[in-house]
C-alpha cells in the first residue's frame, strides 16, 4: 500500500471512528432507572389472549415466551388481542403445470389494551411470507408446509414483540 493511500484509509478510519461516537444507538431492553420504564417489565405484564386455530395457538404460545423470556410473568396490566389470516396458494409451477412451490402467507393485526379499558393503546399488524417445496411425497409436502409455519410464527412474534418493546420504551 502506498503513503497516499495508507493515509486515505487512515483519514477514512478516523472519520468513522467520529461517527460512530456520536452515535446514540442503545439496547431497547436496557435498563434506565433515570429514564422512563423498564421495557422487560413491562412486556412481563402483557397477557395474550387467545388465538384460535393450531396457528394461532403457536403464536400465542411463541408471544409469551417472548414477553416473558424467563416465564416470570407478572400481573397483566395489559391485554393482546391478535387476529390473524393465513393463506397458501402456488407459487411456482413445473413442468408438468404441477405447483413446485407455495407461499404460506401469515398476516396477524394486533391490538394491545390496557386492563380495563377498550380504548386500543396501540394497533398495529405484522407479516409474513414463507415458501416451501411441495413434493412427490404427501408426507415431505407436509414437513415442508410445517417449518414454513414454524418461520412464519416465529417471524410475526418477532415482529409483534419489536412493536410492543418500542411501545413501552417511548413510555406512552
Amino acid at each position: 500500500m502506498s503513503w497516499p493511500e495508507t493515509l486515505a484509509a487512515a483519514v477514512a478510519g478516523l472519520l468513522l471512528g467520529a461517527m460512530l461516537a456520536g452515535c446514540t444507538l442503545e439496547p431497547v431492553h436496557a435498563r434506565r432507572p433515570q429514564q422512563g420504564p423498564d421495557v422487560t417489565a413491562a412486556m412481563a405484564q402483557v397477557e395474550v389472549e387467545p388465538i384460535p386455530d393450531r396457528v394461532g395457538m403457536l403464536l400465542r404460545r411463541r408471544l409469551e415466551q417472548r414477553l416473558a423470556p424467563g416465564g416470570a410473568r407478572l400481573p397483566a396490566e395489559y391485554r393482546l388481542r391478535v387476529q390473524l389470516r393465513s393463506a397458501s396458494a402456488g407459487a411456482l409451477i413445473g413442468k408438468s403445470d404441477r405447483v413446485t412451490r407455495s407461499d404460506l402467507k401469515l398476516t396477524a393485526e394486533f391490538e394491545l389494551t390496557r386492563s380495563g379499558s377498550d380504548q386500543p393503546a396501540l394497533r398495529g399488524w405484522a407479516r409474513s411470507v414463507h415458501s416451501h417445496d411441495v413434493l412427490d411425497s404427501a408426507f415431505a409436502t407436509r414437513a415442508a408446509e410445517r417449518a414454513a409455519r414454524e418461520r412464519g410464527v416465529e417471524a410475526l412474534s418477532a415482529q409483534i414483540a419489536r412493536r410492543l418493546a418500542l411501545f413501552f420504551r417511548s413510555g406512552k
